[in-house]
């Protein structure tokens, strides 16, 4: 039991962009808190609509282009070139979890920046009420399904190292009845969270988000899951190796 819980704590800390089940703890450690306590002390004082538009624009661009570049084109191979494998893997999932935190921080800003949007026929208790059902039922299903593949295959280890072995194929937990749950149902929590708030901004943050992380499924999760699993179209839409 003691097992389980505290699984389910280092998978749901790893979620948020904290691996602390690897090596180089302390100095993740060390790193995340600096990033908390960067947004923590200063993002206030600075959150403007604009500021906040540009910065989630850049998170966007940094995550989807930077996952997009590293495991879609070249940046893996210079990487693992230049620092070996190991420390190259140990590198970008360094930097991913970086932009984890910071994509959490984007949908924040904005909803900090533009407050109140919703109409005001929409009552307080509906919004608190359909929000924390909704976020409770996202942040399930992304839970369960990061528990099912496990963090590194949720930090994409295996598209990093380009290869793979059949048992990694995950077809158990939430993946047996959703194709794939992390970025659908499991995105719920960010709309959950844009209602619970009362933002329409927030929502369209979640939304650009969310097409962002189904391009990115698209153009390169589901051909190497094609590719390096040897398995049919129809296999690929229902079985990930990378949430």
């Amino acid at each position: 039991m003691l097992a389980s819980v505290w699984r389910f704590v280092i998978v749901s800390v790893g979620m948020s962009g904290l691996r602390l089940d690897g090596s180089h703890r302390m100095a993740r450690t060390a790193l995340f808190a600096g990033v908390l306590a960067v947004y923590y002390l200063a993002g206030p004082l600075a959150i403007t609509p604009s500021v906040a538009c540009w910065y989630a624009g850049a998170v966007w661009i940094l995550y989807y282009g930077g996952l997009s570049l590293v495991l879609g084109g070249p940046g893996r191979r210079l990487l693992i070139d230049r620092f070996g494998e190991a420390r190259a893997l140990t590198i970008y999932e360094i930097g991913l979890g970086v932009l984890f935190c910071n994509q959490g921080f984007a949908q924040a800003v904005i909803i900090y920046a533009f407050g109140d949007s919703f109409p005001s026929a929409v009552p307080l208790w509906a919004s608190f009420l359909a929000g924390g059902a909704v976020m409770a039922v996202g942040l399930t299903c992304k839970t369960w399904a990061a528990c099912t593949t496990g963090l590194d295959t949720y930090y994409c280890h295996d598209m990093f190292r380009g290869s793979a072995t059949p048992g990694d194929l995950v077809i158990s937990g939430p993946y047996r009845y959703l194709r794939n749950p992390m970025y659908s149902v499991g995105n719920l929590h960010a709309y959950g969270w844009a209602l619970w708030s009362r933002s329409l901004e927030g929502f369209a943050c979640a939304a650009v988000f969310q097409l962002g992380i189904y391009a990115f499924y698209h153009l390169y999760e589901r051909p190497f899951i094609r590719r390096v699993y040897s398995v049919s179209a129809t296999e690929a839409h229902t079985a990930t190796s990378v949430a």
